[in-house]
């Protein structure tokens, strides 16, 4: 979250991370089969072998394929918010509209997929009620 290119405000956000969030470096360095993935995806992967991780966020296609490969879980970012909809922690659509305000790209119409679900989930919510 350091890089150069990572946006000013995730950096100015890590300086300062909230009380939740611990940060733990890699005990190991990073597997040589994993080079070809940027840093990112790479310390990902690694850090999730190192601690038997449950669960890996990961968008990447090379470094999703690679860290299942390895036995790792994973799901990406749309899956996650997706859940989170589901629990009632976020509301999918402006997480969505959120999403577009940065540089991370999906298909639309994944996302309208996952958007008229949420639809239909939140009418039989609404229905049981």
């Amino acid at each position: 979250m350091a890089h150069a290119n990572t946006p000013a405000v995730v950096r100015a956000w890590i300086s300062q991370p909230p009380a939740w969030l611990e940060v733990v470096s890699l005990k190991q360095p990073v597997d040589s089969a994993l080079e070809h993935l940027d840093a990112g995806e790479r310390e990902a992967i690694s850090l999730a072998s190192e601690l038997q991780a449950i669960l890996l966020l990961m968008d990447e296609r090379d470094g999703v394929t690679l860290a299942r490969h390895r036995g790792l879980k994973v799901v990406g970012t749309l899956a996650a918010l997706e859940l989170a909809a589901a629990h009632g922690l976020v509301d999918l659509q402006t997480m969505f509209d959120r999403l577009r305000a940065t540089t991370f790209r999906s298909p639309v119409r994944l996302m309208m997929r996952l958007l008229e679900q949420d639809a239909e989930r939140k009418k039989r919510q609404e229905g049981r009620q």
